[in-house]
């Protein structure tokens, strides 16, 4: 069995293209393959968001998972196509910063990831299902490059085979930067409950508060009273601000990549 999981911010409707463009490529092995759709919800061209999904979610599949990723604002530009092997998982996607922190997070000490161009060859685009057999959209790169890569991938062809090697654009998230009033912070990704990831991986160690408002610290969401702020220790291990049956971001005034201020108390 092979696991290929999916990422996009493409919505319901696309990555089915490409999961039938990989299908359609591994003929006869396609019963080995099983399909896990991570996201597809991302927002639109928040690459910053993929990355974190991606992220959170690499550490839990098996080693010889091959993960496409495709969150592509310069889709159709000069940017490359990536193939990363790191800890004995395998990365496709555009080369945004994208695929970089998860690859990072599973490579083995003293053995970091491998970064190859994908080389456009006959060989990919024999595999292409775009507008005619062989074509290459310029919009859709997810269906037509990295899907015929990810099936050649997963018939036994190695990353290396793909292209030279290159080193990769990196995404860095940064770390909370600690202030004579508090903590300066970054919201990294907002989940569809609002909750406020930051890039915090430990709580402050004293009380805080946010815009003059003290966030409660907790365990667990239902430790704070109904929509009562809060700030906790994520299930992806950073720090996020939540507001208990409530929505942080919109209480807030706050999303993706705003930068914040928690003051000590």
């Amino acid at each position: 069995m092979k696991i290929i999981t999916l990422l996009t911010d493409f919505g319901s409707f696309y990555p089915a293209q490409m999961k039938g463009v990989i299908l359609t490529r591994l003929a006869d092995k396609a019963q080995d393959i099983t399909f896990v759709d991570i996201a597809h919800d991302i927002p639109p061209q928040d690459v910053r968001a993929g990355a974190f999904a991606l992220l959170s979610s690499v550490r839990y599949f098996p080693r010889g998972s091959i993960h496409i990723c495709v969150v592509d604002p310069g889709v159709g530009t000069d940017r490359m196509g990536l193939v990363v092997e790191s800890g004995g998982q395998i990365f496709v996607g555009p080369d945004n910063g994208l695929l970089i922190p998860a690859a990072q997070s599973v490579a083995a000490p003293g053995n970091p990831l491998q970064a190859y161009k994908i080389a456009i060859s006959q060989e990919i685009l024999g595999a292409g299902l775009g507008s005619g057999l062989g074509s290459i959209s310029n919009t859709f790169h997810g269906r037509d490059i990295f899907a015929p890569v990810v099936a050649l991938l997963a018939s036994g062809k190695s990353p290396a085979a793909m292209g030279p090697k290159v080193r990769p654009k990196d995404l860095n998230f940064a770390a909370a930067k600690k202030t004579d009033k508090g903590w300066q912070a970054t919201v990294i990704y907002v989940d569809r409950f609002g909750n406020l990831i930051l890039n915090m991986r430990n709580l402050p160690a004293t009380p805080v508060s946010l815009k003059g408002i003290k966030l409660k610290p907790v365990r667990t969401y239902a430790q704070a009273r109904r929509i009562e702020p809060l700030i906790t220790q994520g299930s992806h291990g950073y720090a996020e601000i939540a507001v208990n049956q409530g929505n942080a971001a919109e209480a807030f005034c706050l999303k993706a990549g705003d930068r914040i201020e928690l003051e000590e108390i």
